[in-house]
């Protein structure tokens, strides 16, 4: 199985909630358009009306879709869902768009590089020290041959809290969960977490000796390298730029 098959069994969705996002896609519904009723989701996938009810409730809740009284279940703009639609999106196995993963990966470039100039100035002695744990970690791992997503994101985590900013660790830790099932499938590559690995300890050195250009500039090396890796392993062309 190579590592795009490997990536591509995530694809497919086995709860509602998943269904119906996948079902939306496929049929390429627009915002305000109808969708099927409580009845015709739970025959089309074969199970109770609860449960598609259950999982409409979800899914008006992170504002994807509305109920209008006596009229019923419609669309909505995608730029009224939640952050959690993503991150739901994302946990159904359902693959994001080239405009969506630049996007993403725009937003994460941003909040990490603004996290270790933070961290620079208000990191503490246990932040340098847990920081240091978690790459120990991180080598063991690599010693025996294993894969290091657990420690990654724990890394960049740390980062975060090294911030002091409760709502900034909130946020990014939204698009850890989004990504968290190819991460997996990303760091099944050796070669990769050797780089991640690499990198982190350039990142640490420049966080716990107070040199914010240093950090910054590693830290935008390494999301650049990993938004090439993830290129090459998803297929994509070039993310899409900016007009």
């Amino acid at each position: 199985m190579t590592e795009r098959d490997r990536a591509d069994q995530f694809m497919v969705p086995s709860n509602a909630v998943g269904k119906i996002l996948s079902f939306i896609r496929e049929r390429r519904y627009q915002p305000s358009e109808r969708l099927p009723s409580e009845r015709d989701f739970a025959e089309k996938f074969d199970t109770s009306r609860g449960a598609v009810r259950e999982a409409l409730a979800t899914l008006e809740a992170m504002r994807v879709v509305e109920r209008r009284p006596n009229s019923g279940i419609y669309l909505r703009n995608s730029d009224d869902s939640s952050i959690e639609a993503l991150v739901l999106h994302a946990e159904s196995g359902l693959p994001f768009q080239a405009d969506e993963i630049a996007d993403v990966f725009e937003v994460r470039r941003m909040l990490e590089v603004q996290a270790v100039r933070l961290a620079c100035s208000r990191r503490t002695a246990d932040n340098i020290r847990d920081l240091h744990t978690i790459l120990t970690n991180t080598a063991k791992r690599i010693a025996k041959k294993q894969t290091i997503e657990f420690e990654d994101e724990a890394f960049h985590l740390g980062i975060f809290i090294a911030t002091k900013n409760d709502i900034l660790l909130r946020v990014v830790k939204s698009f850890y969960e989004m990504s968290r099932q190819r991460r997996r499938v990303y760091f099944t590559d050796q070669g990769r977490g050797r780089r991640s690995y690499e990198d982190h300890c350039k990142i640490l050195e420049a966080i716990e000796n107070r040199r914010v250009g240093q950090a910054e500039q590693v830290m935008s090396d390494h999301l650049s390298q990993t938004i090439e890796n993830w290129q090459r392993l998803l297929g994509e062309p070039n993310l899409p730029k900016k007009r």
